[in-house]
């Protein structure tokens, strides 16, 4: 490291203010970024001290901060990352001291709006690094408790955070969370959700590799079972590694409540979501293809209900699922006042025109809808984009073969389920590779006792 270099560098750096002090026999340049750094906290902690500073014995700049913590760097780009981050350069000679006064306005903790709970801590994570693994500690108070700090970015730094127990987190898992946070070769890596699609290996599948959240206590939890945390800073989202697609079912109220009670809403939420994504097409299925699976008089019925519908059973069903997804999309993005309203509004009154208008039948109306709020039972953002992509894939699938179709797209999906992994881990673990000791936790929540291995 080069520090006259870099030195001049920044004194052509309108960004970046230069101080030169005298110290001694030595001038001493104070190095910092207006913008982002805590005016005061360098007129008094730095300085200060070191105008005021007179040691005949001792003219070196650690002892004269003595209250506060300093850092030495040794490279350029660990000079670079800290001015970035807010914090006060010394260069003293070739030596470089870093002091923390980094002057950012963060928003308080507060509840997540995406992740709602009725029983437990009810705080989350925000877009402060340190206050984030602040929070982590105050949730899980153990010596085990490791952390690794490292950079993204080629041209913006970005800092990431492993967090892991020691003892708990398999090493083959660790090291491939480090591989490949190393290999991420992007310029601007702006959020978790970014950081995300840089670390995923099938960037073709339709399903999360990680699972993110903003909830302290479900991080806990997740590093006590094995997993890893990936922090990403301005981020108020964590990244669990590895995930499993019956770990994206699970919410923190399953462990709130009593286990029967728990299982009953966990065996719920598994039939919802198979009713949003097949409910629809093996309708159509049934009405285009197989009428005589459907009992007579349902099948009058529906008949009855169809009746003048100028349109195919398949489009009806394709056009009030897409307009269901643009109601869902712009109720997200509407101000929050308005967005509800606008979603449920507008629901009803396209629901009813459209029947009046005869151009859908009512029992598709039905269908759909219930299919639609069954998709929101899905506790994971992602997992819920990925089921209704698939929906309309059995929808064209049941289109076309009817249930012949529909049994080859499961059969496919189920194939690229069992080939999924998520950082080694098999997706669909512990049901494919088949292990029936671990199923303790899975469909069915059992009695802590009976999770502990003691019974009454």
């Amino acid at each position: 490291m080069n520090v006259k270099e870099f030195l001049s560098q920044k004194k052509n750096d309108d960004c970046v203010t230069v101080k030169t002090i005298p110290f001694d026999s030595h001038n001493i340049y104070v190095l910092y970024m207006p913008s982002i750094t805590d005016m005061t906290k360098i007129q008094d902690s730095i300085l200060a001290p070191l105008l005021e500073w007179n040691n005949p014995e001792d003219k070196t700049v650690d002892h004269a901060f003595s209250a506060e913590p300093l850092t030495i760097l040794s490279k350029t780009k660990d000079m670079d990352s800290h001015l970035l981050n807010g914090y006060t350069l010394m260069l003293e000679n070739e030596t470089v001291y870093a002091v923390e006064t980094c002057g950012f306005h963060y928003r308080a903790v507060s509840e997540p709006v995406s992740e709602m709970t009725l029983r437990g801590a009810r705080d989350g994570f925000i877009e402060s690094l340190e206050e984030n693994i602040k929070l982590l500690r105050v949730h899980l108070r153990s010596t085990h408790l490791k952390f690794e700090h490292l950079s993204l970015g080629l041209k913006a730094f970005t800092h990431v955070t492993i967090a892991y127990v020691e003892d708990e987190a398999n090493e083959k898992l660790l090291e491939e969370v480090r591989k490949r946070i190393k290999a991420v070769k992007e310029d601007y890596l702006p959020d978790g959700g970014v950081v995300e699609q840089s670390l995923e290996k099938n960037t073709f599948s339709l399903f999360p590799e990680l699972q993110e959240t903003e909830r302290p206590v479900k991080v806990a939890n997740a590093l006590a079972e094995g997993k890893v945390a990936i922090f990403v800073e301005g981020s108020p989202s964590v990244l669990l590694a590895p995930v499993t697609l019956n770990s994206l079912f699970q919410t923190s109220d399953d462990y709130n409540f009593k286990w029967i009670p728990a299982s009953l809403i966990r065996l719920m939420r598994f039939a919802a979501a198979f009713l949003a994504v097949m409910l629809p097409s093996i309708y159509i299925s049934l009405i285009s293809f197989h009428h005589g699976l459907i009992p007579t008089d349902l099948a009058i019925s529906i008949s009855k209900t169809r009746e003048g519908v100028p349109i195919p059973s398949f489009m009806e069903a394709f056009i009030m699922q897409m307009t269901i997804e643009i109601l869902r999309e712009a109720g997200i993005r509407l101000p929050k006042p308005i967005g509800p309203a606008v979603s449920i509004v507008g629901a009803i009154v396209i629901g009813e025109a459209a029947v009046t208008a005869g151009i859908v039948s009512p029992l598709m109306i039905i269908v759909v809808a219930f299919a639609a709020i069954c998709s929101f039972t899905i506790v994971d953002y992602s997992l819920s984009l990925a089921l209704r992509a698939v929906s309309f894939i059995m929808l064209f699938a049941a289109a076309m073969l009817g249930i012949y179709g529909l049994i080859l797209a499961v059969f496919i999906l189920s194939i690229h389920l069992i080939r999924l992994n998520s950082f080694t881990v098999p997706y669909l673990e512990p049901f494919a590779p088949y292990y029936p000791s671990r199923w303790k936790d899975t469909l069915i929540r059992l009695r802590f006792d009976k999770e502990g291995g003691s019974d009454e």
